[in-house]
C-alpha cells in the first residue's frame, strides 16, 4: 500500500467526522447532498451514503487519481476490485472495507480502514452509526471485527 496516498485519504475522511443527517435518518444534509449530487445523482430521495461518502472523500484527497468508480453503490465498487484484482481477506491501514450482508446477498457497505489493533478494524463510514447500522445517520470512527465473508480493497493497485 502506498503510504502516503494512504494517509491523505484518512486525513480527508477525518475532517467529516462530524457530519450528521439533517433531519437524522432523512439520509440527507448539506454535505450528503454534495456526495449523492458527485455521484451524478440528484439528491431528492433518500439515497444510501456510504458509497458516495468513500468516492467523495477520495476524489478531494487525490483529484483524478483516486481509481474507485463514481458511484453510490457499493455493489458496483465490490465489481471494480473483483475486475481489478483488488479485494483482500485481510485488511491493511488505507484499504477500504467491505461489509457482506447475507440477507441482501451481496456487499452493502463500506469504508476505509484507518488503523489495525488487537484484531479489530478502525474505521470511519459514512451512513453509519456508533453501534454500527449500514443505515445510519452520520460519518462515524468505529472498531470493527470484520467477518468470514467481508472483505477489503486495496485500491491503491488501482491509482492512476
Amino acid at each position: 500500500m502506498s503510504g502516503r496516498e494512504a494517509e491523505y485519504v484518512i486525513a480527508e475522511a477525518k475532517r467529516y467526522l462530524q457530519v450528521r443527517e439533517v433531519p437524522l435518518g432523512s439520509n440527507r444534509g448539506t454535505e450528503i447532498d454534495y456526495f449523492i449530487r458527485e455521484c451524478g445523482l440528484e439528491p431528492k430521495g433518500a439515497y444510501p451514503w456510504c458509497a458516495a461518502f468513500v468516492g467523495q472523500i477520495g476524489r478531494q484527497a487525490l483529484g483524478h487519481r483516486w481509481p474507485v468508480p463514481r458511484t453510490a453503490g457499493v455493489a458496483a465498487i465490490a465489481t471494480w476490485a473483483e475486475k481489478g484484482g483488488y479485494l483482500e481477506t485481510s485488511a491493511a491501514v488505507g484499504d477500504l472495507f467491505i461489509v457482506w450482508h447475507a440477507e441482501l446477498d451481496r456487499f452493502a457497505h463500506v469504508g476505509f480502514v484507518v488503523s489495525l489493533e488487537d484484531g479489530k478494524v478502525g474505521t470511519i463510514e459514512g451512513n453509519t452509526s456508533g453501534g454500527g447500522s449500514r443505515e445510519g445517520w452520520g460519518v462515524f470512527a468505529r472498531a470493527r471485527t470484520l467477518a468470514a465473508k467481508d472483505r477489503c480493497i486495496r485500491w491503491t493497485g488501482g491509482l492512476k
